[in-house]
């Protein structure tokens, strides 16, 4: 006969452990990500979690989550079970659920909490992180009061930049995140033009721009299209 155990099971549905022991904001009372947590220098390469095969120095290399949100979906899903996986890495750049500005506030909050949960409880297991810097629309702004002050934050632009109208809203939240973290650095996965990050280098503030996948791979393009180009004219 089985033996009923005396202490119940409980089950973490919403994974509170990612938070434990951490402080809160006061607005939101999203976890607090400590200044002891994040890199101090910025890593040498940034591969994205999809392409992590690519990977020749992991020690050099930080991993980033800048690719679809299903292409990590196991890790948002059981965090705990990745981390032996990253502490391979130089480091980890935060976690990238999408907070799209047409969500209802609530989904942007939850999905800028999940980041940030996330990103807390990795660097609470002493992995190095760089706190990545998603915002949604400008209701979720009392998020950056989760992140430290003046260290590296890490940006991630492909894709979303493409369009004029969103270029406007990035530059005007790029501006409140320099003027309210005031970064030591900002490691950038995508393009870096003046136009988003004009602000900061105005203010002095390092950028470290990394290539993404697509750029790569269209520089690869590019250059072997001259070269079937050369070949045709010989």
């Amino acid at each position: 006969m089985l033996r009923k155990s005396k202490s119940p099971y409980l089950r973490d549905v919403y994974l509170a452990y990612l938070i434990d022991g951490a402080r809160r904001t006061e607005t939101d009372e999203f976890p607090i990500i400590e200044e002891w947590m994040v890199a101090t220098e910025p890593p040498k390469e940034i591969i994205q979690w999809d392409r992590r095969r690519d990977v020749i120095n992991p020690s050099d290399t930080a991993i980033c989550f800048y690719c679809s949100d299903p292409g990590f979906q196991p890790i948002l899903n059981n965090p705990k079970n990745y981390a032996e996986k990253l502490k391979r890495y130089n480091c980890v750049v935060g976690l990238d659920a999408s907070p799209y500005d047409n969500m209802p506030i609530v989904v942007q909050k939850s999905q800028i909490y999940l980041n940030i949960a996330i990103t807390y409880y990795y660097g609470s297991l002493g992995i190095k992180v760089i706190p990545n810097v998603r915002l949604g629309d400008d209701r979720t702004i009392s998020s950056l009061e989760a992140y430290p002050k003046h260290t590296l934050i890490a940006i991630g632009t492909h894709g979303f930049t493409h369009r004029l109208d969103n270029r406007y809203i990035f530059a005007n939240q790029m501006q409140k995140i320099v003027d309210i973290l005031e970064p030591s650095g900002i490691c950038v996965y995508g393009p870096a033009s003046d136009e988003i990050f004009g602000y900061a280098r105005l203010k002095g503030i390092p950028i470290h721009q990394y290539d993404s996948y697509t750029m790569k791979e269209n520089a690869k393009d590019k250059m072997r299209k001259l070269s079937e180009d050369c070949k045709d004219e010989r």
